[in-house]
């Protein structure tokens, strides 16, 4: 269910809107950034207030779950942008709306927020190779993007799913578990909005953006709804798929671009 084009313009201008952003405070890579600031410009852009946090993000998190959770700070991360939300939220915001800090705003003019909905996510098309060597796209949502109204019917069930999750799980947990694992469960039973303009990239698909093109990116395209503006880079990756004058280099090209 996409929502790129909804709530009336002046009601889009009167809403009082805050994007909000967290990430270390000290060797931040480059790459990194310059998408911080490419969503602290787009936010200038759409006449939102601007707000960034470090470690105080973790000051949210009850400290079991941040004890649970300490091999995959990820997973905290996931609850403590939630627990700012109705921070934020509770300070008078018709709406909040959280980026990644590897999440790039290459398209500011054409990224909008004309979104008829309490709550959306970002859309994730996951281009990788299967067992047998095969391109595959996986359409999934994802949690590097969203947003958030004072009428949302969603973010308390979300706070509450994140605790019930880390609370019950015992051993080892993937880094998506309460992201887009849980994220695409409930929407493949909900439908809950998506951004489309929102997306994700693949090392396949940045891997495709340095060179020019290939399968990997005509795939993206393929099985992408509609144009995206603003991608996440997947920071988690660099070092492993991607080195950061690699990351550096395509966040570049996609500035250059304005399209995806």
């Amino acid at each position: 269910m996409a929502y790129s084009n909804g709530i009336k313009q002046a009601d889009h201008e009167n809403m009082k809107t805050v994007v909000y952003q967290s990430y270390r405070n000290n060797d931040v890579p480059d790459w990194i950034a310059l998408c911080l600031q490419s969503v602290k410009s787009w936010a200038d852009t759409i006449g939102a207030d601007y707000r960034f946090y470090g470690d105080e993000l973790f000051d949210r998190v009850p400290a079991w779950y941040l004890e649970k959770t300490k091999e995959r700070l990820v997973v905290a991360t996931d609850l403590g942008r939630l627990i700012l939300a109705k921070e934020l939220l509770s300070e008078g915001y018709d709406r909040v709306v959280w980026l990644d800090a590897d999440m790039l705003v290459f398209a500011p003019e054409r990224f909008e927020l004309n979104i008829d909905a309490q709550y959306a996510f970002g859309r994730e098309v996951w281009v990788q190779r299967d067992e047998k060597g095969r391109l595959r796209a996986y359409r999934k949502i994802h949690n590097a993007f969203f947003v958030f109204t004072q009428e949302n019917s969603f973010l308390d069930f979300y706070i509450h799913s994140c605790l019930s999750i880390i609370r019950r799980i015992e051993g080892q947990m993937v880094p998506q578990i309460v992201g887009p694992k849980f994220l695409t469960a409930i929407h493949n039973i909900v439908a809950c909005p998506v951004v489309e303009e929102a997306g994700m990239c693949s090392p396949f698909v940045i891997r495709d953006i340095l060179n020019g093109g290939g399968d990997a990116l005509d795939l993206f395209h393929q099985e992408s709804p509609s144009c995206v503006f603003a991608v996440n880079m997947s920071a988690s990756l660099e070092g492993v798929e991607l080195s950061a004058q690699e990351m550096e280099r395509a966040c570049q090209l996609l500035l250059a671009r304005k399209e995806l």
